[in-house]
């Protein structure tokens, strides 16, 4: 596998734990649980490194964040609004991009149901402002921008949400994502909301009339070698 340009950068390492934030006692990024090791030839290895070397290895769904070491601290640790990126982990992932789905489903700070608008522009400012801070991972907008990251050894990610939920009713809100980096958003996860049911709705209700006027409103950003906001 081809090694990543990762320096050890440990997530808002720039700042002072107990002073600029509130610490928690992370789980361990390696080691956590014990490996399985797959016995492969040395034919087989060496198709898989060949693999790796010669293809963009992308993961489409991921929440590449550090957790509580106590499961009992999550909810303390997500209403403090500051989620810590795994790089460490991610550099000994393989992978070369991976979709950034971040954890708004739980962003707490301001309410107990998650996904409103300040907490989800509050989260992807943090997650954005600690990337910009290292050289490992950068933000993709572009294609271009994961083939770049493959080049030189570093990781991509391309921001998404899983829900259209904080858009509430405001069409306009679809801009400022995708001016803030979000390339993909679902449509609803759990819950419904002005777009569409969500999939705990016992009748599917497909999208609204306003859903649609958002997924209408989608196509107008399909751009040369862009990433679409879908």
């Amino acid at each position: 596998m081809q090694p990543k340009r990762f320096d050890g950068y440990q997530a808002f390492q720039y700042l002072e734990p107990g002073v600029d934030y509130r610490p928690f006692k992370l789980a361990k990024q390696l080691g956590r649980v014990e490996p399985y090791v797959v016995e492969v030839s040395e034919a087989q290895e060496e198709r898989v490194q060949r693999l790796l070397r010669e293809n963009l290895v992308i993961s489409l769904h991921e929440h590449p964040e550090i957790f509580p070491e106590d499961p009992q601290e999550f909810l303390e640790y997500s209403r403090e609004g500051r989620g810590f990126i795994a790089y460490e982990a991610l550099a000994q992932s393989g992978l070369d991009c991976l979709f950034d789905n971040m954890m708004d489903g739980t962003a707490i700070i301001t309410s107990k149901r998650g996904w409103k608008w300040l907490d989800v522009i509050h989260d992807l400012g943090m997650r954005l402002s600690d990337i910009d801070h290292q050289d490992f991972v950068i933000v993709a907008r572009r294609v271009d921008d994961i083939l770049r990251a493959k080049e030189n050894g570093q990781l991509a990610f391309v921001m998404t949400l899983e829900s259209s939920t904080p858009i509430e009713n405001e069409l306009e809100r679809i801009e400022i994502l995708y001016g803030l980096g979000v390339r993909m958003m679902g449509i609803a996860y759990s819950e419904a909301n002005a777009l569409g049911a969500g999939l705990r709705e016992p009748n599917d209700g497909g999208l609204t009339l306003f859903g649609r006027e958002a997924v209408a409103d989608e196509q107008d950003w399909h751009g040369h070698r862009h990433l679409p906001l879908r």
